[in-house]
């Protein structure tokens, strides 16, 4: 026999909350949150208030739906069932470097265990504090650390610099799918002991910076493959490491992905609070291909709120700030090259209904020498494809979405896929024509092999 489940009782109990009603609480938050197979009535609370443990999502739903009620947020062990982390671990800004060290190591931990609350949504406004908090804190001290008998020395740092790159390879061209898991297993081995050993003070600036890295590389994989409040605890944690590092420009690069991803979800308005935060917070210190990569996520923002004359301000900002790019760029921007500032641009214009502008930008990034970013190309193709489809040429819109579909085949990436079925969707209007129906034949075959 289960003993009652006094915790949670008590907790219901103090929200005034009616098992029915925590009930419906449930399964419209499973329904926000696109759960379909997510079934809950009176019944099933009573079972827990007898001593079941629920399964799968619905702790995670349980403790989001109290804790909306009782107005602040709900441990799974506070409501009796299992982890003793709390729900927004990982979502707040750390100004101390040993409450650095501490949450991100406790968030790579939790990843690897697969705990089902890491996959819970994380709303753009729950950025805001941390995002404040970074662009008021003062300079940190100094990391530097003595403790046990290891010491990090240029060697160390270099290692994980070079692992960084390889694992941007790797997502670059397969997607975030292909390798996540192996990032933060890296993470958890070999840099957390890193971060607790002994080293000085600008080797621990550098072993921070390089750890920030390391960290929004991995997060911006999960937003790759549509984990998306996972990818934000990871992209606060690499605000936290970049602020103890006292790499104000390398901040605003993580707030630039945090926008990036705002406005791929829709939350065009914190998309540009982001962007903006980021030139400011990083302010005379970031190099003039940091502020055009800023300039260009304002941009992007800007263009999907409708709003043109601002959009066309900020996008001549990046491209003039561009021009002025030196030869001691820091690393972490060497992927921003003249390819995606035109495919940023082309987007912008694609957001804004501009086809012919769209069209150009979207040529000058596919017509550049190489192609370090397959996943990117093929964003810009899909993009061009869409300009085409805005113009009225159907066949070559459907032609140029093919081209990317060849790409998008062996890429894992939940963000290529939403940009297949996008771009499906803005065929809807133009009836049964060959060139659209072949295309839908292979969009098909793509989304099949993908699921």
């Amino acid at each position: 026999m289960n003993s009652p489940n006094e915790l949670f009782a008590e907790l219901l109990a103090e929200a005034q909350c009616s098992r029915s009603a925590l009930a419906r609480d449930i399964r419209e938050l499973a329904a926000a949150r696109g759960l379909q197979d997510v079934r809950c009535d009176h019944v099933d609370v009573g079972r827990w208030l007898r001593g079941m443990v629920p399964r799968g999502a619905k702790p995670v739903l349980i403790a989001e739906a109290l804790g909306r009620r009782l107005g602040r947020a709900l441990s799974l062990s506070d409501l009796g069932f299992t982890s003793g982390q709390p729900l927004t671990l990982g979502l707040s800004f750390a100004e101390s470097r040993d409450a650095t060290i501490r949450t991100a190591r406790t968030l790579w931990t939790e990843d690897l265990r697969r705990a089902d609350f890491l996959r819970m949504a994380v709303t753009a406004g729950a950025l805001t504090t941390p995002m404040a908090r970074w662009l008021v804190s003062p300079p940190t001290d100094p990391p530097f650390r003595k403790q046990g008998t290891r010491r990090v020395g240029s060697d160390d740092v270099s290692a994980v610099r070079a692992t960084v790159r390889m694992f941007e390879q790797l997502d670059h061209q397969f997607g975030g799918g292909h390798a996540r898991t192996a990032a933060v297993q890296y993470l958890n081995d070999a840099v957390t002991p890193l971060l607790h050993a002994t080293y000085s003070d600008a080797i621990g600036r550098d072993l921070f910076a390089v750890a920030a890295q390391f960290t929004y590389k991995t997060g911006a994989m999960a937003y790759d493959v549509g984990l998306h409040g996972l990818a934000r605890r990871y992209f606060v944690q690499a605000l936290n490491l970049a602020h103890t590092a006292g790499d104000r420009p390398l901040g605003g690069k993580v707030l630039a992905l945090m926008s990036h991803q705002a406005n791929y979800l829709g939350e065009y308005r914190e998309a540009v609070d982001l962007a903006r935060a980021a030139t400011l917070g990083a302010g005379t210190a970031a190099t003039p291909k940091a502020r055009s990569m800023y300039a260009a996520m304002e941009a992007r923002g800007l263009a999907s709120m409708g709003d043109k004359r601002a959009c066309l301000r900020m996008m001549r900002e990046a491209e003039q700030n561009f021009a002025k790019s030196a030869d001691d760029e820091p690393d972490w921007i060497a992927y921003f090259d003249q390819a995606e500032l035109h495919d940023e641009l082309a987007h912008c214009f694609t957001a804004l209904r501009s086809p012919r502008e769209a069209e150009h930008h979207a040529h000058a990034a596919l017509g550049q020498a190489g192609d370090p970013h397959p996943r990117s190309r093929t964003f810009c193709r899909i993009t061009l494809a869409t300009a085409y489809l805005d113009a009225g040429d159907v066949p070559q819109a459907c032609t140029t979405a093919g081209e990317a579909l060849a790409a998008a085949g062996r890429i894992k990436s939940a963000r290529v896929r939403r940009y297949v079925r996008t771009f499906d969707r803005g065929l809807e209007g133009f009836g049964q024509q060959r060139s659209i129906v072949e295309f839908r034949q292979r969009a098909r075959d793509l989304l099949r092999d993908a699921s």
